[in-house]
């Protein structure tokens, strides 16, 4: 697992990357494991996270897999990682975003998307405050957005620390499911989350007066977009896991500008809408703002796990192996997180782990051996980047259990 991880921190995309760590003889010296990895016996241990008599789905037929015990083992390093970042920098609110991605794989055992090509759908939860992934299902790609999602929403607020009072969820429209919308409402979690236009929607948005619709400023204030407007929707719809005397949610539209296309130069084009729905108090524009935060911090997680941390492409056409190299890459992404958040300085925190790698592992240098003790000599251009490595390390040893 050590190697793993950092094979996706410097870079590697693939178990053979291995060999290339390996023909570095000053990185054998310092990290002893390296030479005792192969890109072979790395294929191996995560072929181990596979079982191949677990039902999967097919062409036609969307399962949900349950985890194998290995692959159960390797979350729980997670959750001690979560619990190692909470002690040190404690808070007490939780904002959780929600998403799943497609991750394009050729392996003849990947299945089609509804993009078309083959390929994964893994869905991960994002715990804002802290930066880290909180949970993660890896699902083949023909399994829906929507599916089973009560679930792994269920196990992600299940990873939180009890000592944080505040939960909060926003999600696209794969989340709109009355039965997790009723759960989170009671368990007083917060949640903003894309409604479906169904048609009994859309009429209620359709009969709104034009007093109802107030222009939609910017974040900051500012005027927004012209034409941009939103309106709260007196919609209810059927739900049959309220009971009685539970509060109905609040419904958002947003009213979009109006794109010209050929052919509508008598005939204007219909009004577009999309909607949410919270149950939350507030302004709805400031609502509406704070959903769409997650366009910032979910999309950009995936991009890092595909990108930063080598998850683009899968090592296997064993879904389990698959499975834990996307995990291994999201372990890798939080302790490059929980580094940035706890030891570097604030001036690098907002540094994606591309960047922070190019700036800081890239250097050349020589390992040499004096005194019985392992010595790394850099050139002087590294010299601006002295301070920073002997200050994180201190800090890291102040995290150290005593």
């Amino acid at each position: 697992v050590e190697l793993l991880v950092g094979l996706h921190l410097a870079g590697g995309t693939c178990p053979e990357d291995i060999a290339r760590l390996k023909k570095d003889d000053g990185l054998v010296r310092v990290w002893p494991v390296l030479g005792k990895v192969s890109p072979r016996s790395a294929l191996g241990f995560l072929m181990r996270f596979h079982d191949p008599k677990q039902e999967g789905s097919v062409p036609g037929k969307a399962v949900i897999r349950p985890e194998t015990p290995a692959l159960e083992a390797l979350g729980r390093v997670n959750a001690d990682l979560l619990a190692t970042v909470q002690r040190h920098r404690p808070v007490t609110r939780a904002t959780l975003d929600v998403d799943a991605s497609i991750h394009a794989c050729d392996k003849k055992d990947a299945l089609h998307t509804y993009e078309g090509g083959r390929g994964y759908q893994p869905v991960v939860a994002y715990w804002v405050e802290q930066r880290l992934v909180v949970a993660d299902q890896f699902r083949d790609g023909n399994v829906p957005a929507g599916m089973g999602n009560p679930d792994f929403v269920r196990q992600a607020l299940a990873m939180l620390p009890p000592e944080v009072r505040e939960r909060y969820l926003r999600g696209d429209s794969a989340l709109y499911d009355q039965r997790l919308m009723r759960d989170l409402d009671r368990a007083s979690v917060g949640f903003a989350i894309s409604a479906d236009l169904s048609a009994e929607l859309r009429a209620e948005i359709g009969r709104l007066l034009a007093t109802a619709w107030k222009p939609l400023a910017n974040a900051d204030g500012t005027p927004g977009e012209p034409g941009r407007l939103w309106a709260e929707v007196p919609f209810v719809p059927d739900d049959p896991t309220a009971r009685k005397g539970e509060r109905p949610y609040r419904y958002l539209a947003i009213k979009l500008p109006a794109k010209p296309r050929q052919g509508d130069l008598f005939d204007p084009p219909p009004p577009e809408y999309v909607a949410l729905v919270t149950n939350l108090p507030g302004p709805g524009d400031a609502l509406i703002h704070w959903h769409r935060e997650k366009c910032g911090t979910i999309e950009h997680v995936h991009d890092w796990i595909k990108h930063d941390a080598g998850a683009s492409y899968f090592p296997s056409g064993a879904f389990g192996a698959n499975a834990a190299w996307y995990r291994l890459a999201i372990l890798a992404i939080n302790l490059f997180q929980a580094v940035s958040t706890l030891a570097l300085p604030e001036a690098w925190r907002t540094e994606r782990l591309g960047t922070v790698r190019f700036r800081w592992l890239n250097r050349a240098g020589r390992v040499i051996r004096h005194a019985r003790r392992y010595l790394v000599v850099l050139s002087r251009l590294a010299a601006d980047l002295l301070s920073v490595c002997l200050d994180a390390r201190l800090a890291l040893a102040r995290l150290a259990p005593t």
